[in-house]
Parts: C-alpha cells; sequence; structure tokens
C-alpha cells in the first residue's frame, strides 16, 4: 500500500510534469528554430505567469507553476504571430510527436533492456503518461480550452485540421505570406489583396493584411481593411486585433477611440505589452501624461528591453519636468534601436521646448531620413524652421 502511494506521488509530482515539459520542448523547439523572436512555455498553466518562477534561455522563455500538482497542463506561445501555413503545421504537430517519440524509446527499452523492477515500473509510468500526452493532444477535439486571457482555443489535433483548410487557400496567400516573413510588407500587402478580392475572406487575411499595412504605415489601407474585417468578424476578434485597430484609430486622430480599443486589448490579454505601450503613446499624444506612464511601466515590467516603451515613458517624464529621468530612456531606448524615428523626433522636442531649434532640426531631420511617414514629425519640422528664419 505504502508502495503504491509512493508511487502515485511519483507519478503526478515528477513524471507528469517530465513528459508535459518534453510535449511543450516539442512545440518550443521547433518555434525557435523557424522564428527570430521570443518563445514561452507556461508548465502547470495555460498562459499564467503568476505564482510562477521564471528560467530565461536566451529566446526561450519557461514559466514554472509553484504548484508542481499543476503541471500536467502546458502552454507553447510564440512571439511571431505569422508564421507559414506549413512551418505552423510542423509546430502544433511536434508537440504530440515529441511525447510519441519518447514512448516508443520507453517501449523499446522496457522490452529489450535489463533493468531491476523498480526502474521498470518508474519506466512503465513515464510510457503511460506520454502515450497519454500523444492521444489527448493528436485526436481532434471540439471541447475548447481556455487560456489564462480569457481566449480559446482547441488540441493540437484540431488546429491541424484548421490550418490543413488553409493548404486549399489561393497561391498568392503562400506567396503573401514569404513577403510577410521577409519583412517585404508592401509586396505582401498586394498578394494578400488579391486573396481577398478572390473571395478567400479568412481572418488571418485581414490580420496579415492590416499588420502589413501598418508596418508600412498605409494608415488609409489599414482603416479600409479593418473595416471590413470589422464588420464581418467583430465577434471573434482577440487582443491583437484591438491592438491593431487601435493604432489605426490613434494615427487617424480618433484618440478616445482608440483608448477604448486598447483597454479591451489589455481586458482581453492583460500580458499584452504593445496594447500598453500604444494606450500610453495615444495618452502622450492628448498630453495626459500622468496617465501614460502607468501603461509605459507595465509594458516595460512585462517586456524589460522595450525600447518603444522606453522613449515613450521618456517624453512623458521630460513633459512632466523629470527631465534627467526622461533623457535617461530616451538615451537607453536610442542604444536599444538606433533606427527608432520617434526617438529622435522626442529627441528633437525635448530641445525645442529648450528653445535650441538647431538642434532640434537636427534630431527632427535626422527622425525624417529614418522614417518619412512618423506621425506628427512635419509639424514639428516646420515649426522649427519657423523659428531659425528657414525658407519652406
Amino acid at each position: 500500500m505504502v508502495e503504491y502511494i509512493l508511487f502515485l506521488g511519483l507519478f503526478f509530482t515528477i513524471l507528469r510534469p517530465f513528459t508535459t515539459l518534453i510535449h511543450e520542448l516539442g512545440h518550443g523547439i521547433p518555434a525557435l528554430i523557424f522564428t527570430d523572436k521570443k518563445v514561452t512555455l507556461y508548465l502547470g498553466s495555460y498562459g499564467n505567469p503568476d505564482k510562477s518562477f521564471k528560467v530565461v534561455f536566451g529566446r526561450l522563455e519557461l514559466f514554472f507553476n509553484k504548484q508542481l500538482f499543476n503541471w500536467n497542463v502546458g502552454l507553447c506561445v510564440m512571439e511571431e504571430k505569422t508564421l507559414a501555413i506549413n512551418k505552423q503545421i510542423v509546430f502544433v504537430l511536434m508537440g504530440p510527436l515529441a511525447s510519441l517519440i519518447l514512448s516508443i524509446v520507453l517501449t523499446y527499452a522496457i522490452v529489450i533492456a535489463d533493468f531491476s523492477d523498480y526502474t521498470l515500473a518508474v519506466l512503465f509510468l513515464v510510457n503511460i503518461s506520454t502515450y497519454y500526452d500523444f492521444f489527448v493532444n493528436i485526436v481532434p477535439s471540439s471541447r475548447p480550452i481556455k487560456l489564462y486571457n480569457g481566449s480559446i482555443v482547441y488540441n493540437d489535433g484540431s488546429r491541424i485540421l484548421e490550418l490543413l483548410k488553409f493548404k486549399k487557400a489561393p497561391e498568392e496567400y503562400s506567396i503573401g505570406t514569404e513577403y510577410y516573413n521577409n519583412k517585404e510588407y508592401a509586396l505582401a500587402a498586394k498578394e494578400f489583396e488579391k486573396v481577398l478580392a478572390k473571395g478567400y475572406q479568412e481572418p488571418i487575411i485581414y490580420q496579415l493584411l492590416i499588420s502589413a499595412y501598418l508596418q508600412i504605415k498605409d494608415n488609409d489601407s489599414a482603416l479600409r481593411i479593418n473595416k471590413s474585417y470589422d464588420a464581418r468578424f467583430r465577434e471573434s476578434f482577440n487582443s491583437n486585433d484591438y491592438t491593431n485597430m487601435g493604432l489605426i484609430k490613434s494615427f487617424s486622430g480618433a484618440y478616445e477611440e482608440a483608448v477604448q480599443d486598447y483597454d479591451k486589448a489589455i481586458e482581453l490579454n492583460p500580458n499584452n505589452h504593445i496594447a500598453y505601450n500604444n494606450r500610453g503613446y495615444t495618452f502622450n499624444i492628448m498630453a495626459d501624461y500622468k496617465s501614460a506612464i502607468p501603461d509605459f511601466e507595465k509594458a516595460i515590467e512585462l517586456e524589460e528591453n522595450f525600447a518603444y516603451a522606453l522613449n515613450n515613458i521618456g517624453f512623458a517624464k521630460i513633459k512632466l519636468g523629470f527631465k534627467g529621468e526622461g533623457l535617461s530612456d530616451l538615451k537607453k531606448s536610442m542604444t536599444l534601436d538606433g533606427t527608432n524615428s520617434y526617438c529622435y523626433m522626442n529627441f528633437g522636442i525635448y530641445h525645442y521646448d529648450n528653445k535650441e531649434y538647431e538642434k532640434a532640426l537636427d534630431y527632427f531631420e535626422k527622425a525624417k531620413e529614418l522614417d518619412t511617414t512618423t506621425y506628427l514629425l512635419d509639424g514639428f519640422l516646420e515649426k522649427t524652421k519657423e523659428k531659425l528664419g528657414l525658407s519652406l
């Protein structure tokens, strides 16, 4: 009886967590290979970083729930959201396959190796756990899985079936995705427009097209596509959808509406650091710097070296009179990302406010050189040249 209880304790505190980790690493390793962005694994939760201890290996981030008995569940999340369909299928499939491969290896070892009874018993329990992980994930299920952020997903088998549907998409979809992954956003947008014109109007097409237009700062086109997307799929919008819609409205001057969209994005995903940064950025434009700073602080808490948030909080601090802290944040932002035109613009605004118009002009012109579409930059350039008596 005692041995039975000990084996059960071993199974639930060590063996199940181990096989769950193997399954999630099966997802995580391809994600690291296919992308150059962060990959996060959660052991013991569906995306909840609270009450967990964090381990980081380069781009791989792991959150281990402090309650070992919760480790029978896990989640792998890629920061990259636009992976090609074939790579997405591999990413999803490799979780169950990692469990299956381990099961086959253990079965072989149990059959041919001369282990002690206790060792065989442990290997047998691990084998049961790995086969369970394989079958419960690979067999499609209609049972929804509710994540920590409130969104709904389905098991690996169902996701693979859904992804296979996209294999039937027009060839322009694959071409556009390839362009998008290579950061050739203008070319990607042309291909995705063709996909929509052919009647293949799935949410992912709208999401990619909106993102592509935002990347090339074509806000009018992003707004046009988002209106159609909103009319068709508003009920299924996720946090990223609301974040993008908010950004479109921020650039269109509809600041109050933009804030409402960011509020919804954060409600759906409290860990959406981009939504916090963009809401704070909108507060900055509205000159509500006191409201902006907590948003930037949260964004930086979630993403420590977030150059845009550091740039934005630096600007807000300067506007509130904390110039030393603000300049320090701007300098750190520029160190992290020396190509951020908004950082140069904010340095220019700092010098403009100090009536150092020549220095301001240098920074504004550098910002213009980096990105001709930088929001509000042309107005600052015009005012600075007027102060210096330069012809426009």
